[in-house]
């Protein structure tokens, strides 16, 4: 008999990604008509924007199904309640845009405070309420607004100065390198930690923008600012207060040679080898009016960074969870070991209480040996290790501020006494990017995939996306950053993250085209690898992909060409033939370098094709069309061998590589997906044997040619090679290698490069689809592969126009889905019949289709098809519940 699923199950799935309710509410079924999540330049409520015209965001919600916004009216004001648009007021526009909607007001001011609001109007005409009222704060626009000099001298400046009235509105404008603390009247400014991010300074360097209205009172007041070495390898401030009083006077207070310095408490700090502070050397007040500063010197005029001053637009790094420990264990007298339970980026918080000069000395690692001892042998020579010494004063709190480490596993000595589980937590630091995406499914291997995914993902971004986070590394490899790019797009909004990103590969950009293996470049080679030059392009493409970004194709397009340029330069008959470094790296098989090289200079030509004509440039769209046409008959020629039907070695990712661009042309595709099959299935018992290149593509060729159950084969392994594998011998983040190593060799064990996989859960397995024409999630593909055993799964997004939900369970002879579309967008839901008769499809208890017939009446529902296999529902925007029954 056909089984129906009930509503508590249904509610199940939705659980599964994202409270129920929460789902409902972004689908517009709770509450009146009115936009949410108003943005920026892709944040919220951002100061600092230095873009003099910033595009706006909004999402509508609305509690019909098959809305669309048809109209917005846009109000921008220099006033915080926002009644008038004296700055601008857009009027009401015929359009259906609600991302990247360009301010078209007034000159915006340097350090101007802007408030805005919007409606919009629907496909009926009915008029939404205002939204809330966001603000975007603009930074200091032009070099001549910096009124300050570059000071230093000490890790610690001071100022102390007078507020002749009361305060309305204060910003502080702070470059402090390598990294800094900002502190007004005895309190930290904002949460922000690791300031500012890393960039290439001799090209550029990044000022953080802090609201310090409230901290700052009529009267006395002061600033000091802690230095720390970071990137930068020295120390150096560039600061600027600006204040606005009642009654509309202004005043500033700059870094120049008035302030003081003093070294303070952290007498060392390095990324790598950790942190000492002294507690002894505190000075308590010094940041404070009032202070006695004798002793202190006169700040030094320093030589600041060569590179221009930018706004620091993008996701600070944050603390942003506590960890506290599962254990604590000691292998030997006087040291204990702490288990976080997790592998993390950040540091542990120290309480402790003991004598006055007693130092604790914290260790941090990955490992342990099999006594118990922690094991640091894969970290080579970064020391990992952090020295706090007592001033004696009853139970003491501290965290360090200038460097973090990777690690799970902390190791205490010179704890006065016994330290207690309250003594050590983990604190987890990480640019602050909000999860933006849900994966769960039947099969517990694959939460556990998408768990150390998304930790590893996570801890590896540090204003750049870094290889590693715990040894003497932590660099922004390209080619990391290009194979988990699209997975982090579905698991974390990182729009603003990689518009920063794309902008520091650009800085490193050459007269000649040539980027470089790492940005900042610190370790590898120029030019770049192929396969690691390729984050340009495609990062870029990314972005216009997953967020509907034309700006960043504008502004980016001459680099990109440039490029472009230099591969050809570099191409013999046509391909890069002798232009590789790392190939398919770390691959079980081993992969011909050249062939991997020639795949990225056709896929990186194609994709300057497509951005060209995005851009409207049809006549180089269409030239380099025709180079990509010739570089992929070149690599059938050279690459393909017709007795074997194999692209160059057969390997798996040679032949992968072959079929995800289509450059096996008809006659051997065939041949070509036939070894593939066979190495994976037999030869290899549904193994990966691919690097970090072959196996972002694999998952999708093997879907793409109809054997998603090969693929969750693949995914779903617990035996070397394999994800589960990692899981199964501890893993709690993605390891470098498939195996397990744990000496002083290139071993990793958080190490996001494996992690596209994640990628091919949201696509696969949920079936969250962009459509290949459309950008920006406009146009939806829900098509979830289910497979096997896997018995339900259950995805979410929430993209930039707005959430995205493709949940489904099935039984015997039945299948449940609920499926969420945003409004102004469009879906197609593809539902597989199983080789079911006397289908029975229904949406909220509404037959849709019966007899082999659409049946109307659902609202939302525009039509149903059939095909051989599947029946493709065509909806609008809403919420969907459908049910499909048969025998």
């Amino acid at each position: 008999m056909p089984f129906a699923i009930p509503v508590k199950a249904l509610i199940v799935i939705g659980l599964l990604t994202f409270c129920f309710s929460l789902t409902r509410a972004a689908a517009g079924e709770e509450g009146p008509i009115a936009p949410a999540a108003l943005r920026c330049e892709y944040l919220i409520n951002p100061l600092g924007i230095d873009v003099q015209l910033p595009r706006l965001f909004w999402i509508p919600r609305h509690p019909g199904r098959g809305q669309a916004q048809t109209a917005y009216q846009v109000i921008v004001s220099t006033v915080p309640s926002c009644e008038k648009g004296d700055a601008w007021d857009s009027g009401k526009v015929p359009s259906a845009a609600f991302t990247h909607v360009v301010y078209k007001g007034k000159s915006l001011a340097s350090d101007g405070r802007y408030y805005w609001k919007v409606r919009y109007w629907d496909k009926d005409g009915q008029e939404s309420p205002y939204s809330a009222v966001a603000s975007f704060g603009t930074g200091l626009l032009t070099k001549g607004d910096w009124q300050g000099s570059w000071i230093g001298g000490a890790n610690q400046l001071r100022k102390e100065f007078d507020v002749p009235g009361s305060v309305v509105r204060a910003t502080a404008y702070v470059c402090g390198l390598g990294y800094h603390e900002l502190r007004i009247n005895g309190r930290k400014a904002g949460s922000n930690v690791l300031d500012p991010g890393w960039t290439t300074y001799d090209t550029r360097a990044l000022y953080v923008a802090h609201d310090v209205t409230s901290m700052l009172k009529a009267g006395a007041n002061a600033v000091g600012v802690m230095l720390g070495d970071g990137w930068f390898k020295g120390k150096a401030l560039l600061f600027q207060l600006n204040i606005e009083l009642a009654g509309g006077k202004t005043m500033s207070v700059v870094s120049d040679a008035t302030w003081k310095a003093m070294s303070g408490p952290v007498v060392e700090d390095s990324v790598y080898n950790g942190e000492t502070y002294d507690a002894r050397l505190e000075m308590p007040g010094w940041d404070e009016p009032g202070f006695a500063d004798k002793g202190w010197t006169k700040a030094a005029a320093v030589a600041g960074p060569r590179g221009v001053l930018s706004a620091q637009m993008m996701p600070p790094i944050r603390v942003m969870d506590t960890l506290v420990p599962l254990k604590m264990t000691t292998p030997r007298p006087d040291v204990y070991v702490f288990d976080m339970g997790q592998n993390a980026s950040g540091w542990a918080r120290l309480r402790v209480t003991g004598a006055r000069g007693a130092a604790v000395k914290l260790r941090f690692a990955e490992l342990l040996y099999s006594d118990g001892m922690i094991n640091q042998e894969n970290l080579r020579s970064a020391r990992a290790q952090d020295v706090y010494i007592l001033k004696g004063e009853g139970e003491e709190a501290w965290e360090p501020r200038f460097t973090y480490h990777g690690f799970r596993y902390v190791e205490v000595t010179g704890f006065p006494g016994v330290p207690t589980a309250d003594s050590i937590r983990g604190r987890v630091v990480h640019s602050s990017v909000r999860q933006a995406g849900s994966f769960a499914a039947s099969k517990p291997v694959l939460n556990g995939i998408q768990r150390i995914v998304t930790w590893g993902q996570k801890t590896n971004l540090h204003s750049i996306p870094t290889d590693c986070n715990q040894r003497d590394e932590r660099m922004g490899w390209m080619g990391d950053a290009q194979g988990t790019a699209e997975e982090a797009l579905m698991n974390f909004d990182m729009a603003a993250f990689y518009t920063n990103f794309i902008r520091d590969i650009r800085d490193v950009q050459d007269a000649a085209g040539t980027i470089t293996d790492t940005v900042p470049h610190i370790w590898g080679s120029r030019p770049a690898d192929p396969a690691w030059g390729t984050a340009y392009p495609l990062l870029c493409w990314y972005m216009y992909r997953y967020c509907g970004d034309t700006r960043i194709l504008e502004e980016q397009y001459p680099g990109l060409k440039k490029y472009v340029e230099f591969l050809r330069s570099k191409a013999e008959n046509g391909l890069l033939l002798k232009y590789s470094y790392y190939g398919d790296w770390v691959a079980v098989d081993k992969t011909p370098g050249a062939i991997v090289s020639s795949f990225y200079y056709y896929y990186d030509v194609k994709i300057l094709s497509d951005i060209a004509q995005v851009l409207g440039n049809a006549a180089e769209a269409k030239a380099y069309a025709k180079l990509a046409e010739d570089i992929k008959a070149a690599f059938h020629k050279e690459y393909f061998d017709p007795k074997t039907g194999n692209y160059a070695n057969g390997s798996q990712t040679a032949n992968a590589l072959a079929l995800f661009l289509e450059l096996a042309p008809d006659d051997a595709r065939g041949a070509a997906w036939g070894n593939l099959f066979d190495n994976l299935a037999y030869k290899n018992a549904s193994h990966l044997t691919t690097g970090i290149i072959g196996t972002k593509y694999i998952m999708e060729v093997l879907t793409r040619f109809g054997n998603s159950d090969l693929a969750y084969d693949v995914a779903t392994q617990t035996t070397y090679p394999s994800w589960g594998y990692m899981i199964e011998n501890g893993a709690t983040t993605l390891w470098e290698l498939w195996q397990r190593r744990e000496g002083p060799s290139m071993n990793s064990h958080n190490h996001p490069m494996f992690g596209s996989v994640g990628v091919w859960f949201y696509k696969a397995l949920a079936g969250i689809n962009l459509d290949p024409q459309v950008a920006a999630f406009e146009k939806i593909r829900l098509e979830p592969q289910m497979v096997r055993d896997l018995m339900f799964a259950s995805g979410a997004v929430d993209t930039i126009r707005g959430r995205v939900v493709s949940a489904w369970r099935r039984e015997d002879r039945s299948l449940a889905m609920e499926a969420v579309v945003p409004v102004g967008s469009e879906a197609e839901i593809v539902l597989p019949k199983f080789n079911l008769r006397n289908i029975v499809l229904s949406e909220g208890g509404k037959v849709v289709w019966a007899d082999k017939k659409y049946v109307s009446g659902a609202e939302g529902v525009r039509g149903v098809e059939e095909t051989a296999s599947a029946l493709v529902i065509k909806a609008g925007s809403g919420r969907y519940v459908f049910e499909l029954r048969g025998e």
